[in-house]
């Protein structure tokens, strides 16, 4: 019994070694073309923009001024990439960036209502009750 299971461990093994070296054998110096995006960079263009109108509109913009700049200046430059019909891993290259910079913003938002959150919940803890006040 116990034979078999080491066998069989063995098959496993082995299977999934050969697996992992058919996958490395196509890993070589022709990488071929850059590979398409999901989306089509007009399509990917808008929905950035559209999540960073909505980033934009946001109360607490102000604090992050700068990184709306720089995300705003990479989709600008993206979209000037795709009107010249440079549609490479350049184009790419800006969104990507540009959504990074927009998730950036984001996770400042989150972290920025989460202390205030936290800030209030801080008060009406240390505040004092009804009933010690009226005492």
């Amino acid at each position: 019994m116990h034979s078999l299971v080491r066998r069989s461990r063995g098959i496993v093994l082995a299977a999934l070694f050969g697996a992992s070296l058919a996958a490395l054998g196509g890993c070589g110096r022709n990488y071929g073309p850059y590979p398409a995006t999901a989306l089509e960079v007009n399509e990917r263009i808008l929905r950035v923009r559209g999540a960073f109108e909505k980033v934009k509109a946001d109360p607490l913009a102000n604090e992050v001024r700068l990184d709306l700049q720089r995300a705003e200046t990479w989709i600008v430059t993206a979209e000037a990439e795709a009107k010249e019909g440079k549609v490479d891993e350049r184009a790419d290259l800006y969104l990507t960036t540009a959504e990074g910079q927009l998730s950036m913003i984001q996770t400042h938002y989150a972290r920025r209502r989460a202390e205030d959150k936290l800030a209030k919940r801080r008060e009406q803890a240390l505040a004092p009750s009804a009933d010690e006040t009226s005492e």
